[in-house]
């Protein structure tokens, strides 16, 4: 179910919101892991689970909503 308007914001204003939010957290969160784990290599692989797992959920919000995200290149 795909919706052309969804609370009065098109599918594109939905994509940019999600990914704007989406950037502000993986972002404060990535910075408060990088001052727990001290080891760069850990750091590393964490940050790539926590990335990898954060666009996972926000591909299932972006499903819910009905917005088909795929093919999209970001800007």
């Amino acid at each position: 179910m795909s919706y052309d308007n969804f609370n009065g914001l098109s599918e594109l204003e939905i994509i940019r919101l999600i990914n704007r939010k989406k950037s502000r957290y993986a972002a404060m969160t990535l910075t408060d892991l990088e001052e727990l784990v001290l080891d760069k290599e850990l750091f590393r692989q964490v940050r790539k689970i926590v990335l990898d797992n954060l666009n996972g959920f926000t591909r299932s919000l972006f499903a819910v909503v009905g917005v088909d995200v795929e093919g999209i290149k970001d800007e």
